[in-house]
């Protein structure tokens, strides 16, 4: 699967939850798809993030080899997250920033594909998972019975933009595919769409361009081949993009290009999401038990934190000091309470705290998002 930032857990405390976005690097050519808006020295997070149907990358198929007429009936999204870099900026400032942890992200998508960080001008990820719940019938001793079970699926999308070799880059990764797996699971050729080329091996797929290559990384119950097709239908036909949805429109209307960023849309934040996600719900918690559970979730909520449902951040670097940018998207307007913020921030910008060495700070109130501006140290980074 596509990698993750290594350091997500730091640059959450430091920076909070993050979106994902990335501008200048190395130049790249163009491919012979369509260009609109994108270009060498930008991600454009509008155009690329991807708002997946389950139902149709779903395969009925598989389940129903496990499973006898087994009928899906819901699903529900749990985690959209998406992360992107732009190695040349990493370079540009490697004396501030000391090591190259922030191109640990991708890593194995370039390795795969032979492209090494050098020669791209940014890469993109975003990560998509549900839980979905199916029937299906057993017959017994009493006759035929129908049960309902409960499973987890995922999707991770990684994205590579520069100048590429076609011929170079599939050789690279049938190479992998050799080392990778047995001779008798063969990475396969799945044809053309919108002029890349697709290629599959068990759960992961590959659409390879001149100026772009996407993978797509899925759990057995989805169709990697259909992750890609969105991905490329997202940014060339507009279609499926994240960004007209209401969340993605609300939080991409505040937010600027970076040159590290991640982010994430979750469930809005409250006593009782927080239980559910920490306990897996109430139902076998005494309610002893569970009185002083949720008086202590309260307690360690904060105010500005409440109905928070998705956050973006991202990084410029300029030598010694690096812009910040975070959008705080809330489920509704009424939430989203700038002074909160403000207060919260004024009070957490020391070494390991939230904003380690914020100034020049600001907060905006954009209807459902707070807008937080600033500046930081690069080694506060680190």
């Amino acid at each position: 699967m596509v990698d993750n930032l290594s350091r997500r857990n730091f640059i959450r405390n430091s920076s909070a939850t993050a979106l994902a976005v990335g501008s200048a690097g190395l130049a790249g050519c163009t491919s012979s798809l369509p260009i609109v808006g994108d270009d060498a020295s930008a991600v454009a997070v509008d155009e690329w993030l991807v708002e997946l149907s389950f139902t149709e990358l779903f395969q009925d198929d598989d389940l129903n080899d496990e499973y006898e007429d087994a009928t899906l009936e819901t699903h529900d999204q749990t985690d959209f997250t998406f992360d992107s870099v732009v190695p040349q900026a990493v370079f540009d400032n490697e004396e501030e920033l000391v090591v190259y942890w922030p191109l640990e992200q991708g890593s194995d998508l370039r390795g795969k594909t032979g492209v090494p960080e050098t020669d791209i001008d940014w890469q993109l990820s975003q990560h998509v998972a549900w839980e979905y719940e199916f029937s299906y019938t057993q017959t017994t001793w009493g006759g035929e019975q129908t049960y309902n079970n409960t499973r987890t699926a995922s999707a991770d999308i990684g994205t590579l933009s520069g100048s590429f070799e076609l011929e170079t880059v599939e050789e690279n990764l049938e190479n992998w595919a050799d080392d990778r797996y047995s001779s008798d699971n063969d990475l396969s050729s799945e044809g053309e769409y919108e002029a890349f080329d697709l290629y599959q091996i068990e759960g992961q797929a590959f659409a390879v361009g001149d100026s772009h290559v996407i993978e797509a990384s899925v759990d057995s119950a989805l169709d990697p081949i259909a992750v890609v097709k969105a991905a490329i239908d997202a940014r060339w036909n507009s279609d499926g993009n994240w960004a007209e949805t209401d969340d993605g429109e609300t939080l991409l209307a505040q937010f600027d290009a970076g040159h590290l960023a991640e982010g994430e849309v979750h469930t809005p934040r409250s006593v009782d999401s927080i239980l559910e996600e920490q306990y897996g719900g109430s139902a076998d918690i005494p309610d002893s038990r569970r009185d002083d559970l949720e008086e202590q979730i309260e307690d360690d909520l904060d105010d500005w934190e409440t109905g928070l449902t998705g956050t973006a951040t991202a990084h410029e670097f300029d030598g010694e000091t690096t812009a910040l940018q975070e959008v705080f998207l809330y489920e509704n307007e009424d939430d989203a309470d700038p002074e909160a913020l403000r207060d919260h921030v004024d009070s957490n910008r020391n070494i390991g705290n939230r904003w380690a060495t914020i100034s020049d700070y600001s907060v905006s109130d954009e209807g459902r998002t707070l807008v937080l501006t600033g500046t930081v140290r690069t080694r506060a980074l680190l």
